[in-house]
C-alpha cells in the first residue's frame, strides 16, 4: 500500500514482503527499505512525517539485525546504513512535506551518524570501495541500486550533474559485471522443455484489469504532456527574456543636483561589509539584494539561520520609512522540475514568499508587502559559468518610497 495512505506507518511494514533469499545478502536485508524509496518520492502529502521518521529508524535497525544474522561484517553494515540513510533523507527532503528544511533538521543521517554531508560522502565512499571491488562487491551493488532508484547526491546541484552521474553508474555497473561470480553450469546441458500450447489468455482479461491499464496509460500520457508543456513554457520564457525592445526616448529633465539619499545603505553598513547584502538607494526606491546561495539551501525555501537576524534588521529599517515593499525571487537558468517545484518560477515564488513572511511578521503591516516569483528573468550576470549563475540566484527587497516621504 502507498505510504501516504497510512498515518500509522508501522502498518505499511505488514504490506512489505519478507525477502528470505538472494544472491546478495546485503541487498536482501535492505530490500524492505529500498521498497519504500519510490513510495516516499511520489507522496505529495503525509499526515505525520515524524511518525514516518520513527518507522524508518526501526526499519534501519531491523536491516542491521538481519545483516548481522547473514554473517555480514560490521564495517560493511555501517557503510550500507550510511548509504540507506542518505538515500532516504534525500528522497524525503525533495517532497512537499519534507522540503524547506523540515526533514533535514532531523535527518536519519544525523540520527545514526551525526553527519549532514551524505550527498558528498556517498560518492567518496564509492570511490574508495571501487579500489577493491572483489572485497566490497555486495556493498557496491547496494550503492548501485540506490543510484538506480533515483539517488543523485551532490550531482543534483553541480553543473552537468546528471550526465556525470550516469557515467558513474555505468562505470560501477561495469565493475560489478566483471567481478560477479559466474553462474554454475546447467544441471542438464541438453535439457529442453516441452512446448505448451499457446492460449489466447487476453480474451479472458478481467474488465478491472483493462480499466487499470487504461488508467495507467492515461496517467503516463498526462505526465508526459505536462512535462513537455513545462519545457516549452520554460523555453518560451527564456526567449521572451532575450527580446530587446527599442529604448524609449523621453524629454530631458533638469539635472537634479541632489544625490540619492542614503536611506538604507548607511543602516546596513555592517552587513554590506560582510557580503550578506547589497544595497542600492535611489531617489524613489531602495533595493536590498540578498544572495540566494547563502539565504537558502539548494532547491530549498527555508531561510538559513544566518540570515534570520539580517531579515529582522531589514524589517526594522522598513518600519522607519513609509512605502510599499516588493519582494522578488530569482533563480538562475538551470531548470528544476520536482514534485514540489515543477519549474524555476515555482521555486522563486516560494522563496519570495518565505522572505516576505518573515518581513511581514517583523513589520506588523503585511498589507505593505507583495511577493513575486521571477524565475530566471532579469539576470544580473550571464548564465554560462557557476559564479555568474550564483549572482542570478537572489532575492531583491524593494522599498518604493511614498511621494510624501522627505529625503533623508
Amino acid at each position: 500500500m502507498p505510504v501516504h495512505d497510512h498515518a500509522q506507518l508501522p502498518d505499511v511494514a505488514a504490506d512489505l514482503p519478507e525477502v528470505i533469499s538472494g544472491a546478495n545478502p546485503l541487498v536482501t536485508a535492505a530490500n524492505r527499505i529500498l521498497d519504500l524509496v519510490p513510495q516516499i518520492r511520489v507522496t505529495a502529502r503525509h499526515p505525520n512525517p515524524p511518525a514516518l521518521r520513527e518507522f524508518l529508524i526501526e526499519q534501519i535497525k531491523s536491516f542491521e539485525i538481519q545483516a548481522r544474522q547473514s554473517g555480514i561484517g560490521t564495517e560493511t553494515i555501517i557503510g550500507a546504513r550510511y548509504c540507506l540513510c542518505t538515500v532516504l533523507d534525500e528522497t524525503a527532503a525533495q517532497t512537499p512535506w519534507g522540503g524547506s528544511g523540515a526533514w533535514s533538521r532531523h535527518s536519519l543521517l544525523v540520527t545514526f551518524h551525526n553527519e549532514t554531508s551524505g550527498g558528498e560522502k556517498f560518492f567518496q565512499l564509492l570511490s574508495k570501495l571501487a579500489q577493491n571491488p572483489q572485497l566490497h562487491h555486495d556493498l557496491l551493488e547496494l550503492m548501485y541500486y540506490c543510484m538506480a532508484m533515483g539517488f543523485e547526491g551532490r550531482f543534483r546541484i553541480v553543473d552537468n550533474g546528471r550526465p556525470q552521474l550516469e557515467t558513474v553508474k555505468q562505470r560501477l555497473l561495469t565493475i560489478l559485471t566483471s567481478t560477479r561470480e559466474s553462474l554454475g553450469a546447467p544441471l542438464s546441458p541438453h535439457w529442453k522443455g516441452a512446448e505448451a500450447r499457446k492460449q489466447k489468455s487476453w480474451m479472458f482479461l478481467p474488465v478491472w484489469v483493462a480499466a487499470c491499464v487504461a488508467g495507467a496509460v492515461g496517467l503516463a500520457i498526462y505526465l508526459f504532456l505536462s512535462f513537455k508543456l513545462e519545457r516549452i513554457s520554460d523555453d518560451l520564457s527564456a526567449a521572451i527574456n532575450k527580446l530587446r525592445l527599442p529604448p524609449v526616448v523621453v524629454a530631458a529633465q533638469p539635472a537634479d543636483k541632489k544625490t540619492a539619499p542614503q536611506r538604507l545603505a548607511r543602516f546596513f553598513e555592517p552587513e554590506i561589509r560582510e557580503g550578506l547584502v547589497a544595497v542600492r538607494d535611489e531617489s524613489d526606491r531602495s533595493v536590498v539584494t540578498l544572495r540566494g546561495d547563502g539565504l537558502f539551501a539548494p532547491a530549498a525555501t527555508a531561510v538559513m539561520d544566518r540570515y534570520v537576524p539580517v531579515l529582522a534588521r531589514i524589517g526594522d529599517a522598513l518600519k522607519q520609512v513609509q512605502g510599499d515593499v516588493i519582494v522578488n525571487g530569482y533563480t538562475d537558468s538551470t531548470p528544476i522540475r520536482t514534485l514540489k517545484f515543477p519549474s524555476n518560477w515555482h521555486l522563486s515564488q516560494a522563496r519570495a514568499d518565505a522572505v516576505a513572511s518573515l518581513l511581514a511578521a517583523r513589520l506588523g503591516t503585511p498589507q505593505r508587502i507583495k511577493s513575486t516569483g521571477r524565475g530566471a528573468d532579469d539576470p544580473i550576470a550571464g548564465n554560462d559559468s557557476a559564479p555568474d549563475r550564483a549572482k542570478n540566484r537572489r532575492v531583491e527587497i524593494t522599498l518604493m518610497v511614498a511621494a510624501t516621504t522627505p529625503a533623508q
